[in-house]
């Protein structure tokens, strides 16, 4: 455990640590600290606008695949079992197709030509990673749902009165948590950490963090650590919210 732990910690502490070094060559720790490059990264507003571009795509992406998502299978798991059986199927297909094939249909279904223009937008961008968050979020609650009688707690929930959408909301949701918690983190981290998507649908008209590791990656090492070592900070905080959020949900 020790071991998987410092594979997994030793090159992000080895890059914050570049980040901060003076001069690190032919030593196993850097000669020298400096804060030089970390300032110079925050006093760039390029760094800032694509922090807020990729919280807003993120966040927004959240909101508008968990609204779609999860009822869907919600519904198809309780009513339509042959619609789950497609649904199970459908979702490998965005992992399947090549990024770059996915990438060019939205950009041709949101170019205008059937009448939405969205393209150059954080939309294009929330809306491309519903495919691409319907697995995530379906295989966790599957997994829980499968682990619920669902036909005797309908059963028993009807014969004392109580309406589907009752049932639903006081049992079925609140027994499904914990994999909708897994399925909103790895979407989170999905939208924050994409650079596919967002380079091929939006490029320089809504940078994000990755887009930014990009510009600066034919630059200095250390300002691209720096860089770096910001990214795992931001979205190590951002998940943590996350997760902190939804773990109130389930207590409550």
């Amino acid at each position: 455990m020790g071991l998987v732990f410092a594979v997994q910690v030793l090159p992000i502490a080895a890059v914050a640590l570049n980040g901060f070094a003076t001069e690190w060559a032919g030593s196993v720790l850097p000669v020298g600290y400096t804060t030089q490059y970390m300032s110079q990264l925050f006093a760039d507003p390029r760094f800032t606008q694509a922090v807020g571009n990729s919280l807003l795509v993120a966040v927004g992406s959240l909101v508008v695949t968990s609204t779609i998502c999860v009822p869907a299978i919600l519904v198809a798991h309780c009513y339509f079992p042959i619609l789950d059986r497609w649904m199970g199927a459908l979702i490998i297909l965005p992992y399947a197709v090549p990024s770059i094939v996915l990438a060019l249909g939205l950009l041709r279904l949101y170019s205008g030509n059937y009448g939405v223009v969205l393209n150059g937008t954080p939309w294009v961008l929330i809306f491309g990673y519903i495919p691409l968050a319907a697995s995530l979020y379906y295989v966790p609650i599957k997994n829980n749902l499968r682990a619920i009688a669902l036909t005797e707690i309908f059963e028993a929930g009807r014969l004392v009165g109580a309406s589907d959408l009752a049932i639903m909301r006081r049992i079925v949701i609140p027994s499904i948590m914990p994999g909708l918690v897994v399925g909103l983190v790895m979407n989170f981290t999905l939208a924050i950490s994409d650079f596919v998507y967002a380079n091929l649908l939006v490029g320089g008209h809504f940078p994000t963090l990755q887009i930014f590791i990009g510009v600066l990656s034919g630059g200095s090492g250390r300002l691209i650590s720096a860089l770096i070592t910001a990214y795992f900070a931001v979205v190590l905080i951002a998940t943590s919210i996350v997760i902190w959020a939804t773990s109130r949900k389930i207590a409550s």
